[in-house]
């Protein structure tokens, strides 16, 4: 179940002219965008505040996206000073979207974006200035959101806001937008998550803030994007081979008392880069010990593949995770075994990347899940163990798996790529690589062998659909059938489904493979008696298994009457009727399942189409009707076997007595042609 209580307790109320109050208080105008204040997935919105006060706005978030629910939470009605505020939230049916979702309310900044886009110049500020206006109050912002616990994963320039017209106040913007990192330019995020898909990044850490803090004070220092001329994997390549700082100040030129603090934020090893408390001791003018990234092992001499040469291990597992297609070829023909050994003479790697090759060799390897694409998998993982998993077209951390799922099933991405890493076990293959223990790992681990084993189910109530509900408690019910209505919460799905009966075809199925998945998933209560019965290749029970599965849901959480759902189920109930033998049992059904629909009872229904008697006195009946059509049957066919016989007796009897009387009248004949001759 997601966090925080169903949807329907913030639900606002929409008006005429599709604008919407929240709580009886905030009116959300649809008509009124606020395009200055959006965010690269949600929308701004003007809003109203019926009891005065601060400045609003909302901004209407994606509805096909996992909500950050437990942040929004977190952080509603939490004083800040130095990071936007929340001020509410709550669920509507939104008109530009078409749909229902989630706004979020804040305090409207007057002085408006530091910068509107990462690629235009502007004058850096002094150095005092820019002590005073931009790194002490964002460091204060930094600080309060790691005293709340709330992990950020979108600070950059774009994303901060001066609260006030004089452009002095500036604060951290909003981050529940998307999920984690979902928005953030990959220059903005630590190597390892840079690599990955946007949605693959994971919730991350405060060492993760802190180094898009890192990039955010050194752009707004520079007054132009960091890194120079280079862009996308030119830039991703020059941080591995030089080092993050290296590579994102470049030739820049900034005060030398900045160079410390850089050095701090921007270094790759987050068990070396500078925490909260670091920043607020060089703010308070202490210094600390300079801090020198270890530099990425070289090799003597290139390795070339897809038009690049690579130098290290992570440019090398990068390049080939670039060129899939053409990867193939010299990793199995050994050629990235032997650079290993020879240029950067990494034996116990070279000797690891042998051994992937080896398995796929033996007879019936392909058989086990050993393939081609699982070995370029397993061996770029060898080569960067910190980096995300790579598999034909899927980038993700293994905390970014239901993201990275959620977001491949609503935007049209390829699935099967994350399913198949799921089932070759590279999520475990990701933990076994790694230098460090995290507790947290073994109820990943233990997570994602569950969800091996919904996969490998093909049926409804499994697959794909269940490892998305299980695996983001915050993603609505993605079913076509109530996907306009933003079913979050478990207790939602059967208004949900009693609305869509009055535009759907009656004849349709009432619970799809997304209905049963989100029950199945989100249901406190065991339903896999049910499920199973709605997967029986009968028809009768597979009807019984949909009504008990939806009956169940109404008596344990409401509403009391579903008139359209219920005329909806109605409509379907036919085979379990016709699966009784009584004729006269039929009839009575026949007229009992209106006047039940029209109740609007579920379990009423269920319990009028199931009674165990009723079942159990049908059944004895046609028992005992077949035992008697079978007496019956029996002595017809005893008594057509005696008539049978009696027919045979007779007529051999017959033909015995026409003997004998032949015989007679032979003799008597002779008798008197004899005495004839005498007289």
């Amino acid at each position: 179940m997601a966090e925080g209580g169903g949807a329907q307790n913030q639900t606002a109320v929409a008006g005429a002219d599709g604008a919407v109050v929240l709580r009886e208080r905030y009116t959300v105008f649809p008509g009124r965008p606020l395009p200055d204040l959006n965010s690269p997935n949600a929308l701004a919105y003007a809003v109203e505040d019926r009891r005065g006060g601060r400045p609003l706005f909302a901004l209407a978030l994606p509805p096909d996206l996992p909500v950050r629910l437990s942040t929004i939470q977190t952080m509603r009605g939490q004083q800040f000073n130095s990071v936007l505020a929340v001020i509410d939230y709550g669920f509507a049916y939104w008109t530009p979207f078409g749909r229902e979702t989630v706004l979020v309310l804040f305090e409207r900044p007057s002085g408006g974006r530091l910068i509107n886009s990462l690629d235009e110049t502007f004058q850096p500020l002094s150095d005092p200035d820019y002590q005073k206006i931009i790194v002490k109050p964002l460091v204060q912002g930094v600080e309060e959101l790691r005293g709340k616990g709330i992990v950020h994963r979108a600070i950059r320039p774009t994303n901060i806001f001066f609260m006030d017209a004089d452009r002095t106040r500036p604060v951290i913007g909003e981050c529940i937008s998307t999920p984690p990192g979902f928005d953030q330019p990959p220059m903005y995020e630590p190597l390892e998550s840079a690599m990955a898909l946007p949605e693959g990044r994971g919730p991350g850490t405060f060492a993760d803030d802190m180094f898009s803090f890192g990039v955010t004070l050194l752009h707004i220092l520079i007054g132009r994007r960091p890194g120079g001329q280079l862009r996308g994997r030119e830039l991703l390549r020059a941080r591995i081979a030089n080092g993050s700082f290296a590579a994102l100040t470049g030739d820049a030129r900034f005060p030398i008392a900045m160079i410390e603090v850089l050095r701090g934020l921007l270094i790759d090893d987050q068990h070396l880069r500078w925490d909260a408390e670091g920043m607020k001791l060089w703010v308070a003018g202490r210094r600390l010990s300079p801090i020198l990234a270890k530099p990425e092992k070289r090799a003597q001499r290139a390795f070339r593949i897809g038009g690049m040469e690579v130098m290290s291990r992570r440019d090398l597992a990068l390049a080939l995770a670039d060129n899939w297609d053409q990867a193939a070829q010299p990793v199995m023909d050994g050629q990235v075994e032997v650079w290993l050994r020879r240029a950067l003479d990494e034996k116990e790697a070279a000797e690891a990347v042998a051994e992937q090759v080896r398995q796929a060799s033996f007879p019936g390897a392909s058989a086990n899940g050993v393939t081609t694409d699982s070995v370029i998998a397993r061996i770029c993982l060898r080569l960067d163990p910190h980096g995300p998993i790579r598999y034909k077209s899927a980038r993700f951390l293994p905390e970014a798996l239901g993201a990275t799922l959620a977001v491949a099933s609503t935007r049209q991405k390829d699935v099967r790529a994350i399913v198949e890493c799921i089932l070759r076990e590279l999520p475990e293959a990701w933990f076994e690589v790694q230098t460090s223990f995290d507790p947290a790992y073994v109820s990943m681990l233990s997570q994602i062998k569950q969800m091996r084993g919904f996969l490998r189910l093909a049926q409804p109530g499994f697959g794909v659909e269940r490892c998305l509900y299980e695996l983001n408690e915050t993603l609505p019910c993605l079913s076509p059938l109530v996907a306009d209505g933003y079913v979050l919460e478990i207790e939602d799905l059967l208004p949900a489904l009693d609305n869509a009966a009055k535009r759907v075809d009656a004849k349709s199925w009432p619970a799809d493979r997304h209905i049963v998945a989100f029950v199945a998933a989100r249901f406190r209560f065991d339903v896999d008696k049910q499920i199973a019965a709605l997967n029986s290749p009968q028809a009768d029970t597979s009807a019984l298994g949909l009504l008990s599965l939806l009956a169940v849901l109404q008596w344990k959480l409401g509403p009391e009457a579903l008139p359209g759902l219920s005329g909806w189920i109605g409509s379907l109930v036919a085979p379990i009727i016709n699966s009784y033998h009584n004729r006269d049992v039929r009839k009575r059904l026949e007229k009992e399942v209106p006047k039940l629909v029209r109740k609007g009872s579920l379990p009423d229904l269920y319990n009028t189409l199931d009674d165990v008697e009723e079942r159990q006195k049908d059944l004895d009946g046609f028992a005992w009707a077949k035992a008697e059509f079978a007496g019956a049957e029996q002595e017809i066919l005893d008594m057509e076997a005696d008539s049978a016989q009696r027919e045979t007796n007779a007529q051999r009897l017959g033909q015995q007595s026409a003997a004998v009387v032949s015989v007679m009248i032979g003799l008597i004949t002779v008798c008197v042609f004899l005495a004839m001759q005498v007289w």
